[in-house]
């Protein structure tokens, strides 16, 4: 499935509900679809997302050009978001992390529920997203 496509599916997943306070509430609540417990040994310094109010850890590598993404943050809704940001980005490759913006954050209002230092956040992981999917393991 291609980045675009995995989009418009979390959109479509998370749009059938339609007061946007209940789905970022539903988003945050669930963490983003988290499944995996953050790895405690990667909370470095180095996948420390820079400009950051909260501590956000972003680690990733790129396996014959298919990225794989993970993350964790204290505050629950940039963990959960940046969830489905990994979850996004997960298994595309450079070409497409660079192509696709995550639209579904508008898209589905999460961006009403944050603040511009938080949606500041937001940018900062994308960044880090991009600079991950451009590594080769």
């Amino acid at each position: 499935m291609s980045v675009i496509e995995r989009q418009e599916q979390l959109i479509e997943d998370y749009g059938i509900i339609p007061d946007p306070l209940e789905r970022f509430q539903l988003i945050v609540e669930s963490g983003g679809g988290s499944a995996e417990p953050f790895p405690e040994e990667a909370r470095t310094e180095a996948n420390l997302v820079p400009g950051c109010v909260s501590k956000v850890w972003v680690t990733g590598g790129v396996k014959e050009g298919i990225l794989d993404l993970s993350i964790d943050s204290e505050a629950p809704a940039l963990a959960a978001i940046g969830t489905l940001m990994c979850r996004l980005y997960s298994g595309a490759r450079f070409s497409e992390v660079l192509a696709v913006e995550p639209d579904f954050i508008a898209e589905l209002g999460i961006d009403r529920n944050l603040t511009p230092t938080r949606l500041r956040g937001l940018g900062n992981i994308r960044k880090r997203i991009v600079e991950l999917a451009g590594e080769e393991v």
